[in-house]
């Protein structure tokens, strides 16, 4: 079976944008935007990537450059979600991951991947949390290419058994909403 990264890097970065001033994707941890420490490990995976990004969003679209861009005038993650999927329509399934994940490890995509290889629908957990990545096997292309709005997959998930992929990599629940966030990351 052949797998597809989708990063989801279409969001507004309100939160972030309204203390900060800057866009989260680009802020700076460790000497690297935090775009790019999502693509670099998703990246070793040898999977194959792509970012869900705005068309506006050219900082972003130069940031992922080592990967293959979906643009999408995104009323939400749920329509994020539904564009990547519509776009890479050729895979046996995805894996869906926040653009705003830095510490997410390489071996955590490669877990999933593995578990979506036998299980139509898997999610990694963390210490008894449900986080990302979230992977999907073609089965659920219809109802994925339906969502809309910014509630992601999460009636999708409610909907379907999930399979739990159990992992200790607490970079499946941490992302970077706010400055302060990105503060606790940079001490880890």
């Amino acid at each position: 079976m052949k797998f597809a990264i989708l990063i989801m890097a279409a969001g507004l970065s309100q939160r972030f944008r309204k203390l900060n001033g800057g866009h989260k994707l680009r802020a700076l941890l460790q000497d690297k935007p935090v775009l790019q420490h999502t693509l670099e490990r998703a990246i070793a995976t040898e999977m194959d990537v792509y970012v869900v990004s705005r068309p506006e969003d050219r900082d972003i679209h130069l940031l992922a450059s080592q990967a293959q861009l979906i643009t999408v005038a995104s009323n939400g993650l749920g329509h994020s979600i539904a564009a990547g999927v519509a776009a890479t329509s050729d895979y046996d399934g995805w894996l869906i991951v926040l653009g705003d994940m830095p510490l997410l490890t390489t071996s955590s995509y490669l877990a999933v991947a593995r578990a979506l290889q036998t299980s139509p629908l898997v999610r990694s957990e963390v210490q008894g949390m449900p986080g990302h990545p979230v992977g999907f096997q073609k089965p659920f292309y219809a109802e994925l290419i339906q969502l809309e709005g910014d509630n992601g997959a999460r009636a999708l998930l409610s909907r379907h058994p999930v399979t739990p992929v159990k992992l200790s990599d607490l970079g499946c629940l941490k992302d970077v909403d706010t400055p302060a966030m990105l503060s606790l990351l940079a001490q880890q």
